[in-house]
């Protein structure tokens, strides 16, 4: 069951209802109400790719999406990632008035908003907070956040609204990302962004995020492993090493620090023998060589005699040329975990970077985030099995961020991708589409993905009067036992449409609202199939109406009322005169 959506106060005609700190604007009224109706989401066979397609990428306004994936995914989602438009004022956030008062219209009043346009953060708050208020119910209650890419003209905006949907409580940080160098003459050269991180509920997170498996960190760890291999003197394996550390400064950064080897692995030193915030323990630590007292910290040593025996022992205090200088502790870099901080210094042209790697050409994509910055993200707040949200999924580096990171750690994440596109530049299909099998082809990600296209509003009507192939498709999309997880859809059967991630089977008789019974015979022939396919029971069966009642190995699901329930559709019928 998920939370409330954190309250806020309401302003009157004659102000506030309350007192505090709070954004108002035109239209904040209204944005929570502002729903679309759920659509029919079209699988396309010609993006798609891969054999394992548990991943999605659809086309279609991300609003109306949302409105869709919310009977499936409703407190599902693990982590969102969006770079929503920054609203610069040259061609980079279209506004629709007409969808904004009407989110199922289309948009064919779109325009760009241009810095001569007086109502022009109205209208960005319009769009935002509809999209943001949706993505807040589809975030985990237990583990869900969501990181918000941003710059100054929008933050302190954003930071408001986020702390009117999220909760100011819910606030867990905000990452300054360094991404360019900026020397022409300025008053103050802007070289970084932000990235706003919210949790669902940031008394459930963890106390501690963890990234054990920096990629920089992995490559020195295999580089020693190999060096080590072939070297037999600890000496040359020293030298070998630090050769290595030298070549490839720039990839491991501040992991630089740990350079220093013995045969167990790399290593740095540490000032850290002092007790911290208190006095410590007070005793002697006899140097090995002049046999002194060595010189104690101020405070004391933070170990007591009994644990600095052992670190001695396990030769992991590391020793001055004299007893004038105070020990340090020696620190493996395969037991160093590194805190997700507040400051990334990470070349933006790295983005461009990746496309060319893929394309050929730095210039196919318009400022992309690099892959790394996406998959730090990740890499700190996800699980293995996480499923990740990106509503603005531009050319496509979260997803790509998502396999690598699998890659890395044997993860089975999913995605989910939503892109519009610009007016008739449908770009998910040219771009977005075509980056991640690229991505997936040039390398070696084991994962694919379903590209899916929004299709026709939904209705009682619009329902049953869908052909089978279609009806199929939106059960797959709709059926609640693949909340969560999805519905495979499969083909090749009679009645056997999809099965749940239990592999229980999902069938459905269809011949026209008219012609749809599920009678007894069909039941029959129903289950004999799905024994045949090796799937379990008890499955669902769709159909207009049965007069066999529900049984431990089946379940009956009338069609149009059990999905139009399941995907929250309300039906409007005219008062009786």
């Amino acid at each position: 069951m998920s939370s409330n959506p954190p309250e806020f106060p309401i302003a009157t005609d004659q102000g506030p209802s309350s007192r505090g700190l709070y954004l108002q604007w035109e239209g904040k009224r209204v944005y929570r109400q502002l729903v679309p109706t759920p659509r029919l989401l079209e699988p396309v066979e010609k993006y798609s790719f891969g054999v394992d397609r548990q991943s999605m990428l659809i086309e279609g306004d991300n609003l109306q999406v949302l409105a869709s994936l919310k009977s499936r995914y409703a407190g599902q989602v693990d982590v969102v990632y969006i770079d929503p438009p920054y609203n610069l004022g040259k061609d980079d956030f279209r506004y629709s008035d007409k969808r904004f008062h009407d989110p199922d219209a289309d948009a064919a009043d779109a325009s760009y908003v241009t810095n001569e346009d007086g109502g022009r953060h109205t209208k960005w708050l319009n769009f935002i907070a509809p999209r943001l208020y949706m993505l807040w119910q589809l975030l985990n209650d237990d583990r869900g956040v969501i990181f918000v890419s941003i710059n100054d003209v929008e933050l302190f905006r954003l930071g408001m609204l986020l702390n009117e949907i999220f909760g100011e409580r819910n606030h867990v940080g905000t990452i300054v990302w360094k991404g360019n160098t900026d020397n022409n003459p300025t008053r103050i050269a802007m070289e970084h962004e932000y990235i706003l991180c919210y949790a669902k509920s940031k008394d459930r997170l963890s106390s501690r995020w963890t990234n054990p498996e920096s990629e920089a960190k992995q490559l020195m760890l295999e580089a020693f492993s190999d060096l080590k291999s072939k070297t037999k003197s600890q000496a040359s394996l020293q030298a070998e090493f630090q050769a290595f550390c030298e070549e490839n400064k720039p990839l491991i950064g501040d992991l630089y620090r740990y350079r220093r080897v013995d045969n167990h692995g790399p290593y740095a030193a540490r000032r850290n023998m002092d007790n911290p915030g208190k006095p410590g323990h007070q005793y002697d630590v006899i140097h090995p060589k002049t046999k002194k007292a060595c010189k104690m910290p101020s405070w004391g040593w933070r170990f007591t005699p009994e644990r600095m025996k052992e670190l001695i022992k396990q030769d992991r205090i590391i020793f001055g040329a004299t007893e004038t200088k105070i020990p340090e502790l020696k620190v493996y870099l395969e037991d160093v975990v590194f805190p997700l901080r507040s400051v990334i210094a990470m070349d933006s042209r790295k983005g461009s970077n990746d496309l060319n790697a893929l394309f050929g050409a730095r210039d196919v994509f318009k400022n992309p985030k690099p892959v790394d910055l996406i998959q730090t993200l990740l890499g700190y707040t996800t699980q293995k099995d996480s499923l990740i949200l990106d509503v603005f999924a531009g050319s496509g580096t979260t997803g790509e961020a998502v396999m690598k990171l699998n890659k890395t750690d044997n993860g089975s994440r999913r995605f989910i991708l939503i892109e519009e596109g610009e007016g008739s530049d449908k770009y998910c299909r040219t771009m977005t589409a075509k980056r991640l099998r690229r991505a997936i082809e040039v390398h070696g990600y084991s994962e694919g993905f379903q590209f899916f296209q929004t299709g026709k509003k939904l209705d009682r009507h619009a329902i049953v009067n869908l052909e089978r192939d279609g009806l199929a498709n939106l059960i797959c999309q709709s059926d609640e036992t693949g909340r969560g997880r999805g519905i495979a859809c499969l083909s090749g059967y009679k009645y056997i449409i999809g099965k749940n991630h239990r592999s229980e089977a999902i069938c459905l008789v269809w011949d026209g609202a008219d012609n749809s019974e599920v009678t007894s015979d069909i039941l029959k022939e129903a289950a004999t199939e799905v024994t045949k396919a090796g799937l379990k029971r008890p499955f669902r069966i769709y159909g207009t109406f049965s007069r066999v009642g529900d049984t431990n190995s089946w379940k009956f699901c009338q069609i149009p009322d059990e999905i139009l329930a399941q995907m929250h559709i309300s039906e409007d019928f005219p008062e009786a005169e």
